[in-house]
């Protein structure tokens, strides 16, 4: 098949990963082309493998960091974004596509959905702009899909979506021989909760290592920085590569969403280097650990996850490896989507 991905438009599609929906696409495409699809990703300037004659220009904050949020744009970046997504249609519908994956939060792209087959991946809670779009009576807004149940359940479409769960890149994320502390990873933000993980290692007597960006430095500021000290290591955004070797010397992870996690791709690919996970049940987080050999305790509870971060790390290494390996591979993702392609295909066809 000959099928474009279209990327979030904010940050590029490169490593290290603004978070968890850049890798998902990166890990999408690299799973279809490995399959032998024709593939062309459309994504933020500064990505890797796009099409840069139609990339979105991102989002750039230098001089304004203060000011930055996921949500939000500088002055006049919205419609430098707006126009690039304008042009990217055009050429959608006149290269031939057998189908367009969208993972943006774009509501334009559903101008499209009644020329060509066009499937959306649900991956956060409902953005006010795709969801007034998606509600407009007697428009064609394609197919769906979600990462979670948690996620789809959220959002008001016009039939359910198809439930896919996230995976993993298991060249990457490899076993490890655990033995260290804890270890926390991803956006550092008010949402995440690193500060009780922070809390939650100290009230286990385990020491922290905790690795990602600052993406909202009040918070950083007023909540993280307060809280250093001999017992946890900070470290920056980190390559893949990097984040694998720090996770597999870890003896447990910290997940401790303070919002509906729409998926918690942290999760498993903590297990995958077979470090147990301790976390919060929230959101899609709940699914992804219900069955596995991990511990949930309730959002915001410290020293209930003090606790479970204790319990977990007694947990066979080899046992969390192989579970994520059954369930969240990256081959069974794929197929996965494959076939949900034909179907929206073949709903296409039959509509015409």
């Amino acid at each position: 098949m000959k099928i474009a991905v279209i990327a979030p438009t904010r940050y590029p599609i490169s490593e290290p990963f603004a978070g968890g929906l850049e890798a998902f696409c990166s890990l999408l495409v690299h799973g279809l082309r490995e399959a032998g699809h024709q593939v062309d990703l459309f994504a933020s300037r500064g990505s890797q493998g796009h099409v840069r004659e139609y990339e979105f220009p991102g989002v750039d904050w230098s001089g304004q960091e203060e000011l930055a949020t996921d949500h939000t744009y500088p002055q006049g970046h919205q419609a430098a974004e707006d126009e690039a997504v304008e042009r990217l249609l055009g050429h959608l519908l006149r290269e031939g596509y057998d189908l367009i994956h969208n993972n943006s939060l774009h509501a334009a792209i559903f101008q499209i959905a009644d020329r060509i087959p066009l499937l959306t991946t649900l991956h956060c809670p409902p953005v006010a702009a795709m969801q007034e779009a998606i509600a407009l009576p007697g428009r064609e807004v394609g197919s769906f899909a979600a990462v979670s149940h948690s996620t789809a359940a959220e959002w008001q479409l016009p039939e359910a979506p198809r439930v896919i769960p996230n995976a993993f890149n298991g060249t990457t994320f490899r076993p490890g021989p655990g033995g260290g502390g804890a270890v926390w990873f991803g956006r550092l933000i008010k949402d995440k909760g690193p500060h009780l993980a922070i809390d939650a290692a100290r009230h286990a007597g385990m020491p922290l290592t905790l690795l990602g960006q600052p993406r909202d430095l009040r918070f950083f500021r007023e909540e993280l920085l307060p809280r250093d000290g001999s017992d946890l290591t900070w470290l920056g955004g980190c390559t893949h590569e990097q984040l694998a070797e720090v996770i597999g010397r870890s003896s447990v992870c910290l997940v401790t969403p303070l919002w509906r996690e729409p998926f918690g791709l942290v999760t498993i690919e903590a297990m995958a280097c077979g470090t147990p996970v301790a976390a919060f049940a929230n959101g899609g987080t709940a699914e992804t650990l219900r069955h596995a050999p991990g511990r949930l305790v309730p959002a915001g509870d410290v020293p209930a996850l003090a606790a479970a971060a204790r319990e977990a790390s007694l947990i066979n290494r080899d046992e969390v490896a192989h579970y994520v390996r059954e369930n969240f591979s990256l081959e069974r993702m794929i197929d996965r989507y494959l076939s949900l392609y034909r179907s929206v295909r073949r709903q296409e066809v039959l509509a015409r």
